[in-house]
């Protein structure tokens, strides 16, 4: 699979990424539809988690070095306090800090994922030579 993220430069990601940054802003700022499909208990914080993901899969694969990677951490953690700030003024959402931790759920676990990914794929490249 990783084979055709390549596909995509980084610039197209960071496209990607900002496009998906507008669109969970708007979703999070709008009152709640009720979607039968995530109509389950803590479906919200399932959402943030996956979202939180998202972006930082995303933001991930438009700068790749370990010091951007870091700073990418901190920024998504504070897009996800400004939306519970921005929340507080809509009169219809919640402020949580649940989402919040919710949101750096999502990005340690992108961040983990890519961690054990990369070394299983350096694992392989070893175990071929």
């Amino acid at each position: 699979m990783s084979k055709y993220l390549h596909l995509l430069s980084k610039n197209q990601f960071k496209v990607i990424f900002f496009i998906t940054v507008i669109v969970i802003l708007y979703k999070a700022l709008t009152p709640t539809s009720g979607d039968p499909f995530f109509d389950f208990n803590h479906s919200d914080k399932v959402l943030h988690v996956l979202a939180f993901f998202v972006l930082s899969f995303l933001l991930n694969r438009s700068s790749s070095s370990i010091a951007k990677r870091i700073r990418n951490i901190f920024s998504l953690l504070a897009f996800g306090i400004l939306i519970e700030i921005l929340q507080s003024f809509t009169g219809y959402r919640e402020v949580s800090l649940a989402d919040v931790l919710a949101d750096l759920l999502g990005i340690l676990l992108f961040q983990i994922t890519y961690f054990l990914l990369k070394n299983w794929q350096l694992r392989r490249r070893k175990h071929r030579m």
